[in-house]
């Protein structure tokens, strides 16, 4: 069980590995780029594994779920900055490069380095709370909630200290405007004209997603009733099998 959880972690971070690099790829047309997070989030997941070895705790499927959660969030602070940083060189490029260009990179990652690590960090601390839990609850959540917080909080650091090295060293060459894209020109196209909708009807786009919002309450307490219907079956089949025991002895 162990090794097919360990599996499962090596597919979903080669997958996320791949998927961020293709949309790196193809919205920023920079293949270097794309590296910023190849080489960050593994470096973020062994440093989870070491300080779960210096903190004797073991790897089970609970603690490798942290990790594999933490994975979609790990990968945010990278994308962004490397966005940032080609919207930056976009427009240092069309002001003529005034300056220097390692300077125009430190600059976007100080734009948006600080707003990420106190992001991250939050998503990091929401996750205290489930440390307080004791007993069979403690035992079960507490190694998620260790790599999860370890996973998350590397991320944050790593944000502010390998990433804008890596933007230095990567982020070179020519970079493209993102008028000249395609996909974006069309996204974009696709875009506008709903944002514009929505700023104009603002009464109406908040009455939908309250409506949307009420829509969602049947089907809650539907699930909710199911679960406990789950629970009474399982403590029925429980109570039988222990008759049965006491029978058979």
């Amino acid at each position: 069980m162990i090794l097919k959880s360990i599996a499962t972690l090596k597919e979903k971070l080669i997958e996320e590995i791949i998927i961020v690099s293709a949309v790196i790829i193809v919205f920023l047309f920079h293949v270097p780029s794309a590296l910023v997070v190849i080489i960050t989030l593994p470096i973020a997941i062994i440093s989870s594994f070491i300080a779960m070895h210096f903190l004797n705790l073991t790897t089970n499927i609970m603690s490798l779920g942290g990790i594999a959660i933490a994975i979609g969030a790990m990968v945010d602070a990278a994308i962004i900055m490397v966005e940032n940083a080609h919207k930056k060189l976009e427009q240092w490029e069309e002001e003529g490069r005034p300056g220097n260009r390692t300077e125009v990179l430190i600059e976007a990652a100080k734009e948006v380095g600080k707003p990420l690590f106190f992001s991250l960090l939050i998503i990091t601390v929401s996750f205290l709370p489930i440390f307080t839990l004791e007993g069979q609850e403690g035992r079960l959540f507490k190694p998620l909630a260790f790599t999860k917080t370890f996973a998350m909080f590397f991320a944050a650091f790593l944000s502010i200290t390998l990433a804008p090295v890596l933007l230095v060293l990567l982020v070179r060459g020519r970079i493209r405007p993102e008028a000249r894209n395609p996909l974006n020109r069309f996204l974009i196209a696709l875009y506008m004209p709903l944002i514009h909708w929505v700023l104009r009807f603002k009464k109406s786009t908040i009455a939908l997603a309250l409506v949307a919002l009420i829509l969602t309450i049947p089907p809650f307490m539907h699930a909710d009733d199911a679960a406990r219907n789950i629970d009474h079956t399982g403590d029925h089949a429980a109570a039988g099998a222990g008759s049965d025991l006491k029978e058979l002895s």
